[in-house]
């Protein structure tokens, strides 16, 4: 597990880095807490002989940040539609790079996008194998890999 882990790991800071220039750093000690801010939680299915999701949370401010840089746009300029879309494409990236990792013959899922203050998503029959963390400044992002069981 400690390879995959640290595949991951570079595959999210890699992402994040040349798409939007942000240096993630891993950091266990963050854990995003839905119940506390506005977040994000991009989650995309992968199906065929391994079978699960990933999903990628970030904060209110590192989605707007993600859609501003992105976009090209003002933080005025930004509609719910455009964080939706930034943080769908960043975990479209996460998750087919991370797809790559798996064994066998697998497919990749659309992104959907949840948002909100108090929020859970579930992917019924399944189980978190792994979660990172990172952070940028104080802003926090956390990858998780759910496998069907």
């Amino acid at each position: 597990m400690l390879q995959l882990e640290l595949s991951i790991s570079e595959i999210v800071t890699s992402v994040w880095d040349s798409v939007l220039g942000l240096k993630l750093v891993p950091d266990d000690s963050f854990e995003l807490t839905t119940h506390r801010q506005h977040t994000y939680a991009g989650v995309i299915q992968i199906n065929g002989e391994w079978q699960g999701a990933i999903a990628v949370q970030c904060s209110d401010a590192l989605a707007r940040l993600a859609a501003r840089t992105m976009f090209g746009m003002t933080d005025d300029a930004i509609s719910v539609d455009d964080l939706q879309d930034a943080l769908g494409e960043l975990t479209n990236m996460t998750g087919g790079n991370i797809k790559a990792l798996l064994p066998g013959v697998c497919a990749l899922g659309l992104p959907v996008v949840v948002e909100g203050a108090d929020y859970r998503f579930r992917l019924p029959g399944s189980a978190p194998v792994l979660r990172s963390s990172f952070r940028v400044d104080d802003e926090e992002v956390v990858v998780t890999v759910l496998e069907r069981v």
